[in-house]
C-alpha cells in the first residue's frame, strides 16, 4: 500500500498564456480582480502574475522568449492548467515518500526558486494525465516585487 503524502493544501495553480498583459486584463474584467503580485523567473524562463484566493495562488503565466516549458505546453495543448502545486512541510521529505511509492518524477532533489525563497520539486506530467505535479514548502506570505 503506497504511504499517504499530506500537503497542507494547494499552494498555486498555474495557467499557461500567450500574453500576460491581455490574461491580467481578462481576468480583471471577469472577476474584478487587481494582481496581488508578480515575479520572473530567468532559470524557468517565465513573467508570472498571481492573484491571491485564501491560501491558494493562481498563477498566469508567458514564456518570455518562446524556448521555455510553457511556450512547449502551450504549442502542444494551448492554453489552459499547466501546474497544480501542493505545499507540503518539507519536500526532501515529500520526495522521498514519493520515490517509495514509485512516483515518477522530474526531480531527485528539490530545487531553489531565488524569486520565492521557496525549495520545490516537479513530478513528471504522465503521473497526473498531463499536468505538471509540484511539491513545494513556504508560502506566498510576503508580496513579490510588482
Amino acid at each position: 500500500m503506497p504511504e499517504r503524502l499530506k500537503p497542507n493544501y494547494i499552494d498555486h495553480i498555474s495557467i499557461a498564456v500567450k500574453d500576460l498583459k491581455e490574461a491580467e486584463e481578462d481576468f480583471r474584467q471577469a472577476f474584478g480582480w487587481e494582481v496581488d503580485g508578480r515575479y520572473s523567473d530567468d532559470d524557468e524562463k517565465i513573467n508570472v502574475a498571481y492573484y491571491m484566493i485564501g491560501q491558494t495562488a493562481l498563477e498566469i503565466m508567458e514564456d518570455v522568449d518562446g524556448t521555455g516549458e510553457v511556450a512547449k505546453f502551450i504549442d502542444k495543448h494551448g492554453e489552459g492548467i499547466m501546474v497544480f502545486s501542493l505545499n507540503v512541510d518539507n519536500t526532501v521529505e515529500s520526495l522521498e515518500l514519493l520515490k517509495r511509492n514509485g512516483a515518477r518524477l522530474i526531480d531527485q532533489k528539490p530545487r531553489f526558486a531565488r524569486e520565492l525563497n521557496r525549495y520545490f520539486a516537479f513530478l513528471h506530467p504522465k503521473q497526473c494525465h498531463g499536468v505538471l505535479a509540484e511539491v513545494i514548502e513556504g508560502s506566498y506570505r510576503k508580496k513579490m516585487k510588482e
